[in-house]
């Protein structure tokens, strides 16, 4: 039996007089096949053979499959198939490194995150290779290409250096290792749904990586929501920061099970206490305001949304008229919100602008910070590196060993409107508190920086293997699921600040109604009037059953329904 996904020489796939023929147009020969072997062969390039019996189920008994992939691997593979390319893998030793597979979607969107989260993938990939062989897929445009030879250098592996570079080995050779040599698949794309698939369609532990960024708020609780609903007892959510389950299940008032918080790191050897005096120099050149340097800074890393942070920044610069704000705020810098003359909002443009945050740190008597979906741990840690006391406004609990160097204040949120309520007043005698108390502050500056060697991007990845030793210890090697192409989960509903519920068609990626996504799951195994007897039962309403059954397939009005999932 040929084992699929396989790359086809050129053939030409034609019918005539009712019979179909495969012309091979290199070699001149013309074959007759049936129609089961046409459908198999267009969906060859791109389907394993599991994809293959699912997408045709509908057309072709299980038997007439198989006895088609029978056929395809006698005689006629020489014809239609390019020779089978292997990779040549790194011989395992007696203690062999796990094998972890990064898909390209941390690339794809590299628009959309913040040099902040794209610094952070950067030292989580340099820190796994040197525990793991890591291969990342890299698509022919991926922005990935531009540092080829700085992966290579750190030990990172292409998949496409493993076959033959003609670009159609190179859309198969993620597929062909995922099957066979991949010990975990390590999802960060920040989209919420591109790499659903990866839970569907092999048996291999998948770890979905989640981000608090400024930029992410949205996808981010839809990456945890959805990948959380398709994720097996072998696969993880993992958080890249500790108030991200908290703050979503205060939100949503659903217990997220199977999560797991593994933080970054944080490069001590970069962020250093820097010379204050310098450093406040540094900084007054940035924003272009050389007279702010007789005030007290006070740095503020923004995690709220904007219609919670303007308001309290705001308060809080009428409030402190003698301290000199700095708010790391990509949204409010790009636009260019200023209506006070002692706040500045500085945002950090491209990952090499991340060299100024440890003279940015530096200068602030202490930070700022809420725990919010969107504050990233990762500046939290940096700042503490730099010897930076921090505040921190309080909705979820906050790591244990931060209690030694971060005072808090709590705060609560309008679970109707979303919006933090945030006690300014009790803030802004917290902000006197700490200016005033000098000996404190150097007290808490040195236990920030001993609490920020904890975190070493050495940890982080060790603990990602770790995670992924325990969960491929979860999983039974045995055929991957027939499960359906739509997938159900809750999602956020941005502009009415709610978690709805809704089914994604995984091909597409494009949403349905719940009962859509049960229609058409139900229509693989029951025929159209059985499936609208099952959702006239739910939705107690003949029109709205009938409503949701015409979306998927034509509907005649004596409320017949053409049965195109049983003809060929």
């Amino acid at each position: 039996m040929i084992k699929l996904p396989r790359n086809l020489q050129q053939i030409h796939i034609f019918q005539e007089n009712g019979a179909w023929y495969v012309a091979n147009l290199q070699m001149g020969e013309v074959i007759q096949i049936d129609a089961l072997i046409a459908d198999i062969l267009a969906l060859c390039g791109t389907n394993d053979n599991t994809r293959v019996l699912k997408k045709l189920e509908d057309k072709y008994t299980e038997g007439e499959i198989l006895k088609g992939l029978e056929t395809l691997g006698s005689d006629v593979e020489a014809l239609l198939f390019e020779p089978e390319e292997r990779p040549t893998l790194p011989t395992k030793t007696t203690k062999s490194k796990l094998r972890i597979f990064v898909p390209h979607g941390f690339m794809r969107y590299k628009e959309t995150i913040s040099p902040i989260i794209e610094v952070s993938i950067y030292n989580l990939l340099a820190s796994l290779a040197k525990h793991a062989d890591v291969f990342v897929e890299v698509d022919k445009n991926s922005a990935a290409m531009k540092y080829r030879e700085q992966l290579i250098a750190l030990g990172i592996q292409f998949i496409s250096d493993l076959f033959e570079s003609n670009t159609d080995a190179r859309m198969l050779a993620s597929n062909r290792f995922i099957t066979e040599d991949c010990d975990g698949i390590l999802a960060l794309s920040p989209h919420p749904h591109e790499e659903l698939n990866y839970f569907r369609y092999n048996t291999i532990p998948v770890i979905s990586r989640t981000y608090s960024d400024r930029n992410l708020y949205e996808a981010t609780i839809n990456k945890v929501l959805s990948h959380h609903s398709l994720q097996r007892n072998f696969d993880s959510v993992c958080l890249d920061t500790p108030w991200i389950q908290e703050e979503l299940e205060a939100f949503t008032g659903s217990r997220f099970n199977g999560l797991n918080t593994i933080p970054n790191g944080v490069d001590t050897h970069v962020y250093v206490p820097q010379d204050s005096q310098h450093a406040r120099e540094a900084v007054a050149s940035i924003v272009g305001e050389e007279s702010i340097l007789d005030a007290p800074f006070v740095g503020f890393i923004n995690g709220f949304q904007p219609q919670n942070s303007i308001g309290m920044i705001e308060e809080l610069a009428g409030l402190h008229k003698h301290v000199v704000f700095i708010v790391l705020d990509p949204i409010l810098a790009h636009q260019k919100y200023q209506h006070h003359h002692n706040v500045f909002y500085i945002d950090l443009q491209k990952p090499e602008d991340t060299v100024a945050l440890p003279w940015i740190y530096s200068a602030c008597e202490f930070i700022i910070f809420p725990t919010a979906i969107g504050t990233p741990f990762s500046m939290v840690l940096e700042a503490l590196a730099c010897g930076v006391p921090a505040l921190a406004l309080t909705s979820t609990s906050l790591p244990e060993d931060l209690g030694d160097c971060v005072k808090s204040v709590p705060i609560t949120r309008d679970t109707t409107t979303g919006k933090f309520v945030i006690p300014t007043d009790a803030v802004s005698e917290q902000i006197d508190a700490l200016l005033r108390a000098s000996k404190e502050r150097a007290t808490l500056s040195m236990k920030a920086r001993k609490v920020a060697c904890n975190y070493s991007w050495d940890r982080t990845a060790q603990e990602i293997i770790e995670l992924f030793t325990s969960l491929n210890k979860k999983r039974t090697p045995s055929a991957v699921p027939n499960y359906p192409d739509v997938a159900f989960s809750s999602y956020y509903d941005k502009a009415q600040n709610v978690i709805r519920s809704g089914a994604m068609q995984l091909e597409g990626l494009f949403k349905h109604s719940v009962e859509e996504g049960l229609a058409q799951t139900l229509l693989a195994e029951h025929t159209p009037e059985e499936v609208r007897v099952v959702l006239q039962y739910i939705l107690k309403d003949v029109e709205k059953a009938d409503s949701v059954l015409s979306t998927l397939i034509p509907y005649s009005k004596d409320r017949k329904y053409v049965d195109s999932y049983s003809t060929n």
